[in-house]
C-alpha cells in the first residue's frame, strides 16, 4: 500500500510540474515590442527629396539591439534614394537598405556596446527615409511598414511583428501661383519651381548603404528566429541599386495579436494546493 501511495504522489507531482511551468514561461521568453512602430503622412514636390522619420512608440521586453522592416510605396510616385540613422540610434552602425520593385527593405543594429540598446519605455525615431518625389503633383502613394523584426541582446529572442504597423501616405504637393493676366484679373499658373527639401528633423551626417538584391540575404536576415548584429555591414560609399525580379509582399500590414499573456493567479495556486492535499493524504494512511 504505501508503495502505491508513493507511486501516486510521484506521478501527480509530474503531470503538474508541467502545467505550473507553462503558466510561468511567456514570462520569461516574452519577445521585443512596442505600443507602436511607423510614420507619418508626408509630402513634397516633384523632383525634390523628403525625409521621412519612422518611429518606435513605448519599447518593451527589451533592451532593441536590431531592427529590420519593410516599407512598401509605388515607385511610380517616390523612391528611397538614402536612409540615415534617427534620434535614438545616432550611435548604431549606418542603416543598410534595399530597394525592391515593391518597396525597399532596411536594417539598422547598434555597435555591440549594451549601452546603445533601446531602452524599456524608450520612444523616438529609429531612421530617416530620404525619398525622391518622382511622380506627378496629385498623385499619392501608401508607405505600408510589414515583416517588422526586433531584437533584443540575445541576439536569439526575436519579435516578428509584435508592434502594431503604423502606416502613412505621400501626397505630391502641386504648387499653385497667382500671377495678373492682361485683362486685369488673376490667373492660376503652376509654378514648375522646385521646392527645398522637407527635413522633419535633424539628420545624421552618415549615410546609409545601398546594397543589391541579390546580397540582400547575406546581409539582412529574413524572417529567421536569429539576428545578430553582425550581419548589418559597417558604412560604406552608396552604391548603385539595379532590382531583380522578387515577389512583390502585399502592401497591406501583417496584423498580429500582441495580448500579453495574463499573470498565472487560481491555476497555480489550485495545482500546489493538489501537491499539498496529495502529500497530506499519504502521510495520514502512514501513520494509520
Amino acid at each position: 500500500m504505501e508503495k502505491e501511495n508513493t507511486r501516486l504522489t510521484v506521478c501527480l507531482t509530474l503531470l503538474l510540474v508541467p502545467v505550473i511551468f507553462g503558466m510561468f514561461m511567456p514570462f520569461a521568453l516574452a519577445q521585443p515590442t512596442a505600443d507602436s512602430f511607423g510614420m507619418e503622412h508626408a509630402s513634397g514636390y516633384k523632383n525634390t527629396t523628403v525625409s521621412v522619420p519612422v518611429t518606435i512608440s513605448n519599447t518593451q521586453n527589451g533592451p532593441v539591439t536590431c531592427i529590420i522592416f519593410d516599407v512598401a510605396y509605388d515607385n511610380n510616385v517616390i523612391n528611397v534614394v538614402d536612409v540615415k540613422k534617427g534620434t535614438i540610434t545616432t550611435s548604431w552602425r549606418s542603416p543598410a537598405y534595399c530597394d525592391f520593385d515593391w518597396g525597399t527593405k532596411v536594417s539598422i543594429a547598434y555597435t555591440g556596446r549594451d549601452v546603445e540598446a533601446i531602452q524599456n519605455g524608450s520612444s523616438g525615431i529609429i531612421a530617416l527615409l530620404k525619398f525622391r518625389v518622382v511622380g506627378e503633383p496629385g498623385e499619392t502613394t501608401d508607405m505600408c511598414l510589414n515583416n517588422l523584426q526586433l531584437s533584443d541582446l540575445s541576439g536569439e529572442n526575436v519579435g516578428f511583428d509584435t508592434a502594431p504597423a503604423k502606416n502613412g501616405t505621400f501626397t505630391i504637393d502641386t504648387n499653385l501661383t497667382q500671377t495678373p493676366s492682361s485683362t486685369g484679373s488673376p490667373s492660376l499658373n503652376v509654378s514648375p519651381t522646385e521646392s527645398p527639401t522637407v527635413s522633419p528633423v535633424g539628420e545624421s551626417e552618415e549615410e546609409g548603404e545601398a546594397i543589391t538584391p541579390d546580397a540582400v540575404e547575406s546581409v539582412i536576415p529574413i524572417a529567421t528566429p536569429t539576428i545578430t548584429p553582425s550581419v548589418v555591414p559597417a558604412a560604406a560609399s552608396p552604391v548603385k541599386v539595379s532590382p531583380s525580379p522578387i515577389s512583390s509582399p502585399s502592401l497591406a500590414p501583417t496584423a498580429t495579436s500582441t495580448a500579453a499573456p495574463s499573470p498565472p493567479g487560481f491555476d497555480a495556486i489550485f495545482a500546489i494546493a493538489c501537491v499539498l492535499a496529495v502529500a497530506y493524504l499519504v502521510q495520514r494512511r502512514r501513520k494509520a
